[in-house]
């Protein structure tokens, strides 16, 4: 008897060890911070042409494999628009003089408590003053709660969890609504991520819900939100226009072209880049 109890045992260990190992080799982050930055980078632009300010600063979870993505992506993007783009993770770059350069403002996979206090404000001012602002995946995890502003008017929703085994699965997108940030995508389509789930939709605090994720098509676990899973929303602040994406946690994301067409379109929108988006 004691023979097959300690051969259960040691076949569950050995699963335990394997899922935890998988989980964590298969997982491209670490645990940093928290670190503020209090002298801003140097900042080189011409007036000319638009500015996207892409930030991805890990104070929690690093999500390298989604950062170098995002990064790469929308370099490509810039250039291929003749958008200016500047990439930091210094946090001291929230501040009004340099903010007040840029017409969207992007977080890629930026995580933990990210700004001192007058840096917060000054992004708050710009937003409310009329600036777009992006978040990408891991700007609406729950390393972000305790900043109210940001918390109840960018997300306006709280995250709980996410898919864990596997953690990243394919699934089913779902447009809800036409808007110009989904404009000409699929009412379908398969994307494969981390899919993270929310306390409630954030359609309540005033959010447009663009797009949801069928729990049907792939395992959540225990963090589910039917019916409605919301996944991409966007919110006025103010004068400003924001866009939440849960989408982002994999390098496969980026690649994704509905994604891609996505945040196109979203980063147009959001800073009024286009005639039609004025």
């Amino acid at each position: 008897m004691k023979k097959l109890l300690f051969a259960v045992f040691g076949i569950i260990l050995v699963l335990v060890i394997g899922v935890v190992a998988a989980f964590l080799f298969d997982q491209p982050q670490f645990i940093s911070g928290p670190e503020f930055d209090h002298a801003p980078p140097t900042v080189e632009l011409d007036a000319e042409s638009p500015a996207l300010l892409v930030f991805s600063k890990t104070n929690g979870f690093r999500h390298k494999e989604g950062i170098q993505a995002a990064q790469t992506f929308l370099h490509h993007l810039a250039q291929e628009r003749g958008w200016q783009i500047v990439t930091t993770e210094n946090g001291a770059v929230h501040n009004p003089q340099d903010l007040a350069r840029f017409n969207v403002v992007i977080w890629a996979n930026a995580s933990g408590p990210l700004l001192l206090p007058e840096q917060r404000d000054a992004l708050k001012s710009y937003v409310e003053n009329g600036g777009g602002f992006i978040g990408i995946h891991a700007a609406g995890d729950g390393s972000h709660k305790d900043w109210s502003w940001y918390q109840n008017t960018i997300l306006g929703t709280a995250f709980i969890g996410h898919t864990l085994i596997p953690h990243k699965q394919n699934a089913t997108i779902t447009l809800q609504q036409e808007h110009p940030v989904v404009r000409g995508l699929p009412a379908t389509w398969q994307h494969y991520d981390e899919w993270y789930a929310f306390d409630r939709s954030p359609a309540a605090s005033g959010a447009t819900v663009l797009l949801n994720v069928d729990e049907n098509s792939y395992k959540p676990g225990k963090f589910t939100m039917t019916p409605d899973h919301p996944v991409v929303w966007v919110k006025t602040a103010g004068k400003g226009r924001t866009l939440y994406s849960a989408l982002g946690h994999s390098a496969k994301s980026f690649d994704t072209p509905e994604y891609q067409q996505l945040l196109t379109q979203a980063i147009q929108w959001a800073g009024k880049l286009s005639p039609q988006e004025r």
